[in-house]
């Protein structure tokens, strides 16, 4: 089985540097640009089955690539959605590091339980990545998933071991991963 990870296309808060989490944020014009050229790269693969995130940045990407790959339907799944960041969400890092008390970098961010009001535990990500990738494993043979950078993090994680906390996924890069 391949699966192909994609995070989805740029939103103004990426580009502001703002972490977003739940925050249903769109995606911004060069975001819908970066999901059109996507799927002009996967127009000769064979996706069997695509699966997105259920937040509009993460749908609205798997749209336009559907449309351009023809395939009708996407598979919407809440367990794909990035951590809850609770009161971190709209927050650059230095803003976050001052809510903390001290300097914070992005691993902290993405792979502590910092003291935030509301903030997902890890352990939490994690079991909804492997829930979900159970509920696909050896049901296709090539799979798109349109999620986000943690949390695709998390699941390369889980299949290949990789530490989710030093890899950096920009959006609309597609990592492609074979498993048995």
């Amino acid at each position: 089985m391949e699966i192909i990870f994609l995070r989805h296309g740029r939103t103004v808060w990426n580009a502001t540097g703002r972490w977003q989490g739940h925050t249903d944020v769109p995606l911004s014009d060069d975001g819908r640009k970066q999901a059109e050229q996507v799927a002009l790269l996967l127009e000769g693969d064979k996706v069997e089955a695509i699966f997105s995130s259920d937040l509009r940045r993460a749908y609205e990407t798997a749209q336009i690539i559907a449309k351009k790959i023809r395939k009708n339907e996407i598979f919407v799944d809440s367990r794909l959605r990035e951590r809850n960041l609770g009161e971190m969400e709209g927050k650059t890092t230095k803003e976050i590091g001052n809510m903390v008390g001290n300097e914070v970098n992005i691993v902290d961010i993405v792979g502590s339980n910092l003291p935030i009001n509301n903030l997902e535990p890890v352990e939490d990500q994690f079991k909804r990545a492997e829930e979900f990738l159970s509920s696909i494993r050896g049901k296709y043979e090539r799979v798109l998933i349109v999620s986000h950078g943690v949390m695709i993090g998390i699941m390369i994680n889980i299949l290949t071991g990789e530490d989710f906390r030093y890899r950096k996924i920009d959006n609309c890069e597609m990592i492609r991963i074979n498993i048995d």
